[in-house]
């Protein structure tokens, strides 16, 4: 059985918790609607409501969660974030036009970093990157192959029964029920879905060797896109079905801090990303 690991990169302006009233739970009724599109297959909640069945064992922890996570980024000396930076721009040298298209307004760390490429527009999405000329591609939003529809099928059953296995609470505005509306609006803000096989435009090695690049090509395309488009509380799923046995959620999470989160605070829109490694299920 392999590992079946996930990147949720969600840009997000979402509504504060009590925006949804007291007495309506508009992401419960939603979650069991959600991806319908895709055929995946759901389990049923038969009448029973949300919740954990007294007669089936919870599989995911209350504790899993992909919001609120800790993180080092302040743990870090300016001489650090700078020797960082610099270590970063250089080794993606060609990946700053698309750098300066995301960069925020005003000065930002990475600013200088950026200062010798051309100001960029919606060019980034041109004939050069039609033609694959660029390192960024202009993704499908969604699979066509069938064996990718299938791993996608599979989590998502997988991150709706991690739903299911939220406790209720005796009323709404209890821990358990806060943690259910936190992760079923990022599960619904997910309008793209990519997997990293053989199928993908980033395509994988089977046996899952340069992971590393496709995540780091998928993702910063992906953010890069879904800025273009200018629509809040909207995301990206990318799933790695083909990982290595020595290769766990943790050094996908040290990646995405590396590679993801700590480069977006950079270019200054840090505030404007949730990005979390999470697993969820396996795939034979």
């Amino acid at each position: 059985m392999a590992k079946l690991l996930a990147l949720l990169s969600v840009m997000m302006m979402l509504p504060s918790i009590s925006s949804f009233g007291s007495h309506d739970n508009p992401v419960r009724r939603r979650a069991t609607k959600s991806y319908s599109e895709l055929d995946a297959r759901k389990p049923s909640a038969s009448g029973k409501g949300f919740g954990v069945s007294k007669k089936k064992k919870a599989k995911y922890s209350i504790e899993d969660k992909s919001y609120n996570l800790q993180s080092t980024l302040d743990e870090s000396s300016a001489g650090d974030t700078h020797a960082r930076m610099i270590d970063f721009f250089n080794a993606h040298n060609d990946w700053k036009p698309l750098f300066k298209y995301v960069v925020g307004p005003g000065g930002t760390l990475a600013t200088p970093f950026l200062a010798d490429v051309e100001h960029q527009s919606m060019h980034i999405w041109d004939m050069s990157t039609i033609e694959q000329r660029n390192p960024w591609r202009l993704l499908p939003s969604k699979p066509t192959e069938q064996s990718s529809l299938d791993v996608l099928s599979v989590f998502l059953d997988e991150l709706q029964r991690s739903l299911l296995d939220i406790p209720l609470d005796s009323i709404i505005t209890g821990e358990n029920d806060m943690h259910f509306l936190e992760e079923g609006r990022r599960t619904i803000a997910v309008t793209r879905f990519h997997v990293l096989d053989d199928n993908h435009g980033f395509a994988t090695e089977t046996n899952g060797d340069n992971w590393q690049e496709s995540l780091f090509k998928t993702c910063w395309s992906e953010m890069a896109h879904l800025m273009s488009q200018d629509e809040v509380d909207s995301g990206s799923l990318v799933l790695l079905p083909h990982l290595k046995d020595d290769v766990g959620i943790d050094c996908v999470k040290e990646f995405v801090e590396q590679k993801l989160i700590r480069p977006i605070h950079w270019l200054g829109r840090g505030s404007d990303w949730e990005i979390v490694a999470m697993q969820r299920g396996s795939v034979g």
